[in-house]
């Protein structure tokens, strides 16, 4: 893929814009202090798990379910 955008192809144009897209809606969740906490306390959720094995997505996503307190 090229680095310039006037070289890309429209295919490889409209990839490069829904990353851009994707990119600044994360920016955009990552300022919100509250969304950032709860990822920062699912990620802890996760590492701090007892098992040793792999989760499924069951078992991930209920791990990291935002908890209403």
């Amino acid at each position: 893929m090229s680095l310039r955008h006037e070289d890309l192809t429209p295919e490889e144009l409209s990839h490069q814009d829904g990353l851009d897209r994707s990119w600044a809606g994360a920016q955009r969740s990552l300022s919100d202090p509250s969304f950032r906490s709860y990822l920062e306390q699912s990620i802890e959720r996760v590492n701090n798990s007892p098992s040793d094995t792999l989760m499924t997505k069951g078992e991930f996503l209920a791990d990291t379910e935002l908890s209403i307190e």
